[in-house]
């Protein structure tokens, strides 16, 4: 029985509507998305990494983070075109998943910086935070929805595993945001300590993130694949079908406000609860809340079928204003903090856990406007609008904060430095969230989609 279900899946022949998956596979592709989760929440870090441990001044890191995004553009549309341009025999995504590798390379080497000159720390932190965000990430994230397209081809299926894929990627998140404040209130307290702590985490989820490359084939091939192949689609050509894409544009906005939220408040925790709260290891109660997450996840498909995908990207928004509100109100309250949280968290959900699912919507979107199908750049406008997002996290927190006089070397800061440890952590979030609401409202392609999808495939049929 095992085997003709295998057999189902790879077998070229199969359609959407029989699709049969292993199981495996829900494992096997959320594995590299888990590896690369824990890998951001690492390298959230590097802000108080820099300040508290390297001695460098906070606006000197912020500057050094925002300049690094600068590369992130032009990286990414030629990541995009490569990506269009790829046909080898392990498929047009699948080779680049090799990059996880080398991103927790990069990231044990940039979290043991040795002993150097302000000078010489500034490009050796520079150089290393751009391989990994304008080179690996890139080819990583720039790739995902192109591999998930090329992999599973009921769209039932897709939401099956991105939900599934959420799930667990969610829970070992938050057990490693719980693990993370001990080990940093821990053997985080000096320099090399930091340097056993990427180790820990950096060691096991390279392992574990290649395995999406071992065990997921790409099995699909399209009308459009095949296309592609005949004729040759210019990066001019390839811009000129995304510009014409308004939906890519407001899906990557939606994404950048994601990111935003979500990583400020991971560059931000840390100063929370060690300058409001008093206590950095009580922020692992704060993440107790996330664990309520994946029983949500659970009901992603029922509730995609019932409301539709873009509905619970409103939905969630509006619980997560609401979540902002009640932790903003509750100051240093941790049972208001720990409830405002849960709720706050929900915001994103839908967004950080399916956005896969979104870019392929809009690929059909883009296809049937123009007549082309762009994967790769789509992706990579998607990918470098989320980088950018998290640049802005790290460097707006590290620019703010030294403008307002933060000394990393002094136990207790100015009432000034604790206001904006506040207001970045409870504010800017809420405000971040309410423009999320906004543009979830004006994105109506689930309204288009039914009909947009009958006329595909129509034409794919011809």
């Amino acid at each position: 029985m095992k085997e003709k279900k295998k057999t189902n899946w790879l077998n070229p022949e199969t359609t959407a509507e029989n699709e049969k998956l292993p199981r495996y596979v829900k494992w096997a592709w959320t594995s590299r998305g888990l590896s690369l989760a824990i890998n951001v929440i690492l390298i959230m870090q590097l802000t108080y990494y820099c300040t508290d441990m390297l001695g460098m001044a906070p606006l000197l890191v912020g500057t050094l983070l925002l300049a690094s995004k600068i590369f992130d553009g032009v990286t990414d549309i030629f990541v995009g075109f490569i990506i269009d341009k790829t046909n080898s025999k392990l498929g047009k995504a699948r080779p680049y998943e090799i990059f996880i590798l080398l991103a927790w390379g990069f990231t044990i080497m940039l979290f043991s910086a040795p002993k150097m000159g302000t000078i010489g720390l500034s490009i050796y932190v520079f150089v290393l935070y751009t391989l990994i965000n304008s080179i690996c990430a890139t080819f990583l994230n720039g790739g995902d929805a192109v591999y998930l397209a090329r992999s599973i081809r009921s769209e039932k299926n897709r939401v099956s595993v991105m939900a599934f894929n959420g799930g667990i990627i969610m829970v070992f998140s938050i057990i490693i945001s719980m693990l993370l404040p001990q080990l940093i209130n821990g053997i985080g307290t000096t320099k090399e300590g930091w340097t056993i702590i990427a180790l820990i985490l950096g060691v096991p989820m390279a392992v574990i993130g290649i395995l999406r490359f071992v065990f997921i084939k790409e099995v699909v091939s399209t009308a459009s694949e095949q296309s592609e192949k005949k004729e040759t689609i210019s990066v001019k050509e390839g811009l000129r079908c995304i510009f014409k894409n308004k939906y890519i544009w407001i899906l990557a906005g939606m994404g950048l406000t994601v990111s935003i939220i979500t990583n400020i408040g991971s560059a931000t925790q840390t100063y929370y609860f060690k300058y409001i709260i008093g206590n950095i290891g009580l922020a692992t109660l704060v993440s107790l809340s996330g664990l309520v997450t994946p029983i949500v996840m659970i009901f992603f498909p029922v509730l995609s079928r019932k409301l539709g995908t873009i509905k619970l990207i409103r939905v969630g928004a509006v619980i997560g204003v609401i979540g902002y509100v009640i932790r903003t109100l509750g100051g240093s309250n941790l049972v208001m903090l720990t409830v405002g949280s849960l709720l706050a968290g929900i915001a994103v959900l839908p967004l950080s856990m399916m956005m896969s699912i979104y870019l392929i919507d809009c690929m059909d979107y883009g296809e049937w406007k123009t007549g082309t199908r762009v994967e790769g750049l789509m992706s990579s406008v998607n990918s470098f609008l989320g980088k950018l997002g998290s640049g802005i996290a790290s460097g707006i927190v590290g620019l703010i904060m030294g403008l307002v006089g933060y000394d990393g070397t002094l136990a207790v800061q100015s009432t000034l430095v604790n206001t904006t440890i506040i207001a970045l952590f409870n504010w800017l979030p809420l405000v971040m969230t309410i423009c999320l609401l906004v543009l979830a409202v004006i994105y109506k392609l689930d309204k288009e989609l039914p009909q947009i999808k009958k006329e595909l495939q129509a034409k794919h049929n011809a």
